[in-house]
C-alpha cells in the first residue's frame, strides 16, 4: 500500500471540517478539482471510501471517521515536530562532540565547558583531545562537531567554517633566578642568546613557536624537544633554556612553586590565533556560529596577559 501524503491528510481534514469540497479548497487555497483529485487518490491509496458525496456536500463515512482520527494525530505530531525544531533553533540540544588540541585543553577547556553548560544546559558534552591533523579529519568526517584549534592550519579547507575567538600572545618562560628574570621586557639582543625549547614534531604549537622565534630573533634549541607543553615548562625550570608560553597557559604552568618566571616580549608580540572550527554544511552550523560568539569573551579573558 502506498503511503498517503501529509497534504492529502490535510485536505481530508479540511473537507471534514468545512463539509464541502469547494469550501475546503478555498480554505487551503487550491482549486476544487485539485482538492477532489487529491481526496480520490487518498481513497485509492488507503482502499476505503472516506466521504459520501451528494449535491449537499460531503459527509464522512464510518471508515472515514476512523481514518480522520488517525490523520489528525499524524498532523498534530508533525505540528509538534515543527514547533520543537523552532524552539531549538537557537539552542544546542543533545550530544555535542568537541575536539581540542593538547596545548589548549588544560587551559581553555574549562572556560569553554563553563560557557557551554551555562548557555546550553541540554547539551551533552563529549570531549576529545588530539593533535590538529587528527581533529581536522574527525571534524570533516562528522565524528566531531566542533574543534578548538590554533590557526592557521594548512589542513583546514573550504569544507570547514572558521570563527576566530581570540589572540593568545606568547611570553618567554625562564627558570627562576635567570639573569634576565628581573627584566620587564627583554631587548631583541637578549633573545638571541637564549636557546628556545620547542615541542616535538606533530604539535602545531611547534610551528607557531618557530614562527615566533623568527620574529623575535630567538634560536630554537637543537636536538632537545619536549613531548608536551607541561614537559617543556618542567625542562625549562630545570635549566634547559627557555620556551615560548601562550598567555592562556601562564596561570597553570607558572603557578607558585613551578620554578618558572615569565617576561613579555617586545612589540609586536607574537601570538597564536584561537579559533572554533566546524563543518560548513553541518545541520547546526548556525548554532555553532552563535556558540563562537558566546565563547569570544571567555576565551579572550583566558588569553589575556597578566597586568
Amino acid at each position: 500500500m502506498e503511503r498517503p501524503t501529509l497534504r492529502q491528510l490535510e485536505y481530508m481534514a479540511a473537507v471534514a471540517r468545512h463539509g464541502t469540497f469547494g469550501a475546503a479548497a478555498g480554505a487551503v487555497h487550491v482549486s476544487q478539482p485539485a482538492m477532489s483529485a487529491q481526496i480520490a487518490e487518498l481513497e485509492q491509496r488507503l482502499g476505503v471510501t472516506l466521504f459520501e458525496r451528494d449535491r449537499n456536500g460531503a459527509r464522512l463515512t464510518v471508515d472515514g471517521e476512523t481514518i480522520l482520527v488517525a490523520a489528525r494525530t499524524v498532523l498534530d505530531d508533525v505540528d509538534r515536530l515543527v514547533e520543537l525544531a523552532a524552539s531549538q533553533a537557537d539552542d544546542l540540544v543533545g550530544a555535542l562532540h568537541i575536539g581540542v588540541i593538547p596545548t589548549m585543553a588544560p587551559y581553555l577547556l574549562p572556560p569553554v565547558v563553563r560557557e557551554v553548560t551555562r548557555r546550553y544546559p541540554r547539551a551533552e558534552l563529549h570531549l576529545v583531545e588530539a593533535r590538529t591533523s587528527d581533529l581536522v579529519v574527525s571534524i570533516e568526517t562528522g565524528e566531531l562537531d566542533i574543534g578548538l584549534l590554533a590557526m592557521p592550519v594548512p589542513e583546514v579547507g573550504p569544507l570547514l567554517s572558521v570563527a576566530d575567538l581570540a589572540k593568545d600572545p606568547f611570553v618567554l618562560a625562564l627558570p627562576e633566578g635567570h639573569p634576565y628574570a628581573g627584566r620587564a621586557r627583554l631587548p631583541q639582543s637578549a633573545l638571541a642568546s637564549i636557546p628556545m625549547l620547542l615541542l616535538e614534531e606533530g604539535h602545531c604549537l611547534r610551528s607557531h613557536a618557530q614562527a615566533a622565534c623568527s620574529i623575535i630573533g630567538a634560536s630554537p634549541l637543537g636536538s632537545i624537544q619536549a613531548t608536551s607543553l607541561p614537559a617543556a615548562c618542567q625542562m625549562v625550570a630545570a635549566g634547559v633554556g627557555g620556551t615560548l608560553l601562550p598567555a592562556s597557559a601562564i596561570e597553570v604552568e607558572t603557578r607558585p612553586g613551578s620554578g618558572l618566571t615569565t617576561r613579555r616580549l617586545r612589540r609586536p608580540e607574537p601570538y597564536r590565533q584561537v579559533s572554533l572550527v566546524w563543518r560548513a554544511r553541518a545541520g547546526r552550523s548556525e548554532q555553532y556560529a552563535m556558540l563562537a560568539d558566546a565563547l569570544r569573551g571567555p576565551i579572550s579573558d583566558a588569553c589575556a596577559l597578566p597586568t
